[in-house]
C-alpha cells in the first residue's frame, strides 16, 4: 500500500514543471549600491540588530551606534539590553563584554565577517564574491518599492547560507541586511539616522582592553 502511495507521489513530482531560476538583479541597482559605498569614506548610524531563531520561536533585539571608516575600520557600540563593544582598527578585531570583564581578540584578516558586511567599509566587491538575484519575497524584507537583493556566496561557507540586502531605491544605500545561517537562523541589522563622510577620527577605532580584562584567544571562541 505505502509503496503504491510513494510511487504515485514520485510520478506527480516527475510531471511537475521545474521551478524557474531566480530573476537576475538589475545591474544598475547593484552598480548603484557598490558605487554608493565606493564613494563613502565613513558613516555613522543607529542600528537595531534582531537575532531570530525560527525553530524555537526566539527573538533577541539589540540597539546601539555603529561607525565605519575606510579602510577596514568599524565600531559597534551596543547600548541595550547590555553594553558591548565590537571594534576594529583595520587590523585587529576586538569584542569586549564589560559585564563579563572579557575581550575576544582576532586578526581582521582571519575573521569570518560576511563580504556583504565588509564591503560597507571598502573591503569587498560584491559581484566578485556573490551570485546576486532579486529576492523572491521582497515585500517581506523591505518597504514598498525597495529593491531587495539575494546574495549567495560563490564559494560556499559554513558560516552563512545567503544574505538579503534591503536597499534605498534612489541611492543604493543598505537600509537593512539579513544574514541567514545554515540552520535557518536570521541576523537582521537595520540602520537609521545615517550620517555620511563626517571625517570620523581614527582614534574612535583605537581601543585597548582595560586592566584586568580576561583576553580570550580565537580558538576559545564559542567554547572551542
Amino acid at each position: 500500500m505505502w509503496k503504491l502511495i510513494w510511487l504515485a507521489v514520485l510520478m506527480q513530482l516527475a510531471k511537475a514543471p521545474a521551478a524557474p531560476p531566480p530573476a537576475a538583479a538589475p545591474a544598475d541597482i547593484v552598480d548603484r549600491m557598490q558605487k554608493f559605498y565606493d564613494q563613502t569614506q565613513d558613516f555613522k548610524a543607529d542600528f537595531r540588530q534582531t537575532l531570530i531563531n525560527p525553530v524555537f520561536g526566539r527573538k533577541q533585539v539589540f540597539d546601539g551606534v555603529v561607525r565605519f571608516k575606510k579602510p577596514g575600520k568599524m565600531r559597534w557600540d551596543y547600548v541595550t539590553p547590555e553594553k558591548k563593544l565590537f571594534i576594529s582598527d583595520g587590523k585587529v578585531l576586538w569584542m569586549y563584554e564589560p559585564e563579563d570583564n572579557q575581550a575576544f581578540r582576532q586578526s581582521l584578516a582571519d575573521s569570518t565577517l560576511p563580504s556583504a558586511i565588509t564591503f560597507l567599509f571598502g573591503q569587498a566587491k560584491l559581484t566578485q564574491e556573490f551570485n546576486i538575484t532579486r529576492a523572491e519575497d521582497a515585500a517581506k524584507y523591505g518597504a514598498a518599492g525597495d529593491p531587495v537583493l539575494k546574495l549567495v556566496p560563490k564559494a560556499p561557507t559554513a558560516h552563512y547560507k545567503h544574505i538579503l540586502l534591503d536597499l534605498d531605491p534612489k541611492t543604493g544605500q543598505v537600509k537593512q541586511s539579513f544574514v541567514f545561517d545554515t540552520q535557518g537562523n536570521i541576523n537582521q541589522v537595520a540602520f537609521s539616522k545615517v550620517t555620511l563622510n563626517s571625517r570620523i577620527s581614527d582614534g574612535v577605532f583605537s581601543w585597548s582592553p582595560p586592566a584586568g580584562t580576561k583576553i580570550v584567544k580565537p580558538g576559545q571562541l564559542g567554547g572551542d
